[in-house]
């Protein structure tokens, strides 16, 4: 019997040192079982935390990359794009999108955290993610990128179920045909928002963990896309993705340099074998 392994093409940048994007997308996908292929967007030294990082950009070879795929015939289940430095490359990942047979798109339109702003995304770059935003099977924006995305000012406050549901709409309504709103922190619980292709909202409850990782936010997503691809719905996927996260941060607070290093989710990859997150060991 022929077995169908999902393909992926991951647009994203690497960093050779801190845990984010591409070097957390590609082992948390091919441990889920699904054939990851990278479109670098920039190569970094370190992720753009450490001070005297290098860099270099890779949109000049992006479109010959993609062109190359095309005369190859490759097709997609899935295009799943993260930080995007620039408008080409915006219109790159929605030449992958519109060009090349797909199941599912995901966008992580990652432009800022806690209130704060990305520095290159203003005005022409904010326009450009609504564009890519519209177009998108799935989108995962944080508080912040939801308040970027509908124009609205960023609140620190808490923002209860109807406060949530009602940013999803809005999102929706720009064109996506779902969305998780994640990192939603009511007192000493986090919830991820979401509504899915049928319209369902729902919400995944977590405890708090008193510390910031990065990479968690490229982690949570990635285990969500490895649920879909195998088959699992949304309400699925992002239980696994956030009870996942979480075990993964806990595990890490007693790993040396984590906070550099990136959150410690390589003793856990194995437990994603069957495309969700497996709790217990079989």
């Amino acid at each position: 019997m022929t077995k169908y392994l999902p393909r992926l093409a991951a647009v994203h940048d690497l960093s050779g040192y801190g845990k984010c994007a591409l070097t957390v997308v590609l082992p948390v996908l091919s441990a889920a079982g699904v054939e990851v292929c990278p479109l670098p967007t920039a190569i970094f030294s370190t992720n753009t935390l450490f001070k005297d990082f290098t860099f270099l950009d890779f949109s000049a070879q992006m479109s010959a990359y993609i062109d190359h795929w095309s005369k190859l015939g490759l097709k997609f289940d899935s295009v799943y794009s993260g930080f995007l430095g620039s408008p080409d490359q915006v219109h790159m990942v929605k030449r992958l999108i519109n060009e090349f047979d797909h199941g599912i798109s995901i966008v992580d339109p990652v432009m800022g955290d806690n209130g704060i702003i990305i520095s290159i995304y203003t005005g022409q770059m904010i326009t450009e993610m609504r564009s890519l935003v519209a177009i998108a099977d799935l989108v995962t924006p944080n508080l912040t990128e939801a308040c970027l995305l509908t124009e609205q000012e960023y609140k620190s406050a808490e923002l209860d179920s109807c406060g949530s549901r009602k940013m999803c709409d809005e999102i929706l309504s720009l064109g996506a045909k779902s969305i998780i709103l994640t990192g939603i922190r009511r007192g000493d619980k986090i919830y991820n928002c979401a509504i899915d292709t049928y319209g369902k909202y729902f919400e995944e409850e977590i405890d708090v963990l008193p510390c910031y990782m990065h990479g968690t936010g490229d982690l949570f997503t990635s285990v969500v896309a490895g649920g879909l691809l195998r088959g699992y719905d949304l309400q699925t996927s992002v239980a696994s993705a956030a009870h996942f996260v979480y075990d993964v941060m806990a595990y890490s607070l007693d790993v040396p340099d984590i906070f550099d290093r990136g959150v410690a989710f390589e003793p856990f990859v194995h437990k994603l074998g069957s495309g969700i997150y497996q709790c217990k060991e079989d």
